[in-house]
């Protein structure tokens, strides 16, 4: 088995940068449970696929030409660190922004995602992982 929670994870990023939210969605359970990163100023925890379509709406609605860069996406026992950063305009604003994000992904059943925990710094990620660069 090993990797194959890995491809599941690159998947799930792959079908968001080409068909969006809906696009993405086979990747993850229908009982999904999302946290968003800690300083997330709305509810702290998400819900199946209407949690996941209701979060990535929060955050996108922010931005104009919002994106994922994915940089580096490892194995960690059970468990997926995903290393990336979003991108994009905040609304209204012809600067352009990026932002690290780190997620860990986990309870892996039926080949799909079981639980997304986010982060905005990689060292968080990797923390929360067990681990430390």
């Amino acid at each position: 088995m090993s990797g194959e929670n890995v491809e599941i994870v690159e998947r799930a990023f792959d079908a968001f940068s080409t068909g969006g939210v809906e696009a993405c969605l086979p990747s993850f359970s229908p009982d999904l449970v999302v946290y968003p990163f800690p300083e997330w100023p709305r509810q702290a925890v998400y819900r199946g696929h209407d949690g996941l379509r209701e979060v990535l709406a929060e955050w996108m609605d922010n931005f104009d030409d919002f994106g994922f860069h994915v940089h580096e996406v490892r194995e960690v026992g059970d468990r997926v660190v995903m290393l990336g950063e979003t991108f994009g305009r905040i609304k209204g604003s012809a600067v352009p922004i990026r932002q690290p994000l780190g997620a860990v992904y986990s309870n892996f059943r039926d080949g799909r995602i079981g639980e997304g925990r986010n982060f905005l710094t990689w060292d968080e990620a990797l923390e929360a992982a067990g681990l430390s660069e």
